[in-house]
C-alpha cells in the first residue's frame, strides 16, 4: 500500500458522489429519459470498476491489519452495488419491455447503497489506513480540492462561510 493510498481513494469516492447527484437530478427532472439515465448509469458503472481496483489492495490491507475488535466483514468493495448497478444497466437496454417504475426503484437502491458502502467505508478503513500510513487525523478533512464547487465546500465545511461571504461569492452562481 502507498504513500496517499486513501487520498486517492477519497478522490474517487468525491467523483463518485458527484455523478451520484447528477444522477439523482437526472431521476427528479427527467426519469423517462432513458437514454440518458442509460448513459450515466454506465459512466457510474465504469467509475466504480475502476474504483474497485484501486480500493481492493487498501481494503485487503485493511482486512489483514485491522484490530480485533474491528469488524473488517462490514466494510465492502461494492461488489454488490457494482452487481445492482449492471441489472439497472440491463433494465435500461431492454427498451420498452423494462418498467420505468422498476428501473428507478432499483436505480434509487443503488445510489442510496454506494452513499451508505462509502461513508462507512470513510469512517472505518479509510481512518485505519490513514493512521497506517502515517497520515494525522485532522489533515486529511482539511482537503479542498479546484473541483469541488462553493455549495460543496459550504456543505463540507460551514466554516469558510465568512471567506466566501467576505469575497463576495455569489453561491447560486459558483
Amino acid at each position: 500500500m502507498g504513500q496517499g493510498t486513501t487520498h486517492t481513494l477519497r478522490q474517487d469516492h468525491d467523483r463518485l458522489r458527484k455523478k451520484l447527484a447528477f444522477l439523482e437530478s437526472a431521476l427528479q427532472v427527467a426519469p423517462e429519459a432513458k437514454f440518458v439515465l442509460r448513459e450515466m448509469c454506465f459512466t457510474l458503472q465504469r467509475l466504480l470498476h475502476d474504483h474497485r481496483a484501486r480500493e481492493g489492495p487498501a481494503l485487503q490491507t485493511y482486512a489483514e491489519r485491522a484490530p480485533a475488535g474491528e469488524a473488517p466483514s462490514r466494510v465492502t468493495d461494492h461488489a454488490d452495488v457494482h452487481s445492482l448497478l449492471r441489472t439497472v444497466n440491463e433494465l435500461l437496454l431492454t427498451g420498452m419491455r423494462a418498467s420505468m417504475p422498476t428501473t428507478i426503484l432499483w436505480l434509487s437502491k443503488v445510489i442510496q447503497l454506494l452513499r451508505e458502502q462509502m461513508e462507512e467505508q470513510q469512517r472505518t478503513a479509510f481512518a485505519f489506513l490513514d493512521a497506517a500510513e502515517g497520515v494525522p487525523a485532522g489533515e486529511v478533512s482539511a482537503t479542498i480540492s479546484s473541483v469541488m464547487s462553493v455549495n460543496e465546500i459550504l456543505q463540507r465545511y460551514p466554516q469558510t462561510e465568512r471567506v466566501f461571504s467576505r469575497l463576495h461569492v455569489n453561491r447560486l452562481q459558483e
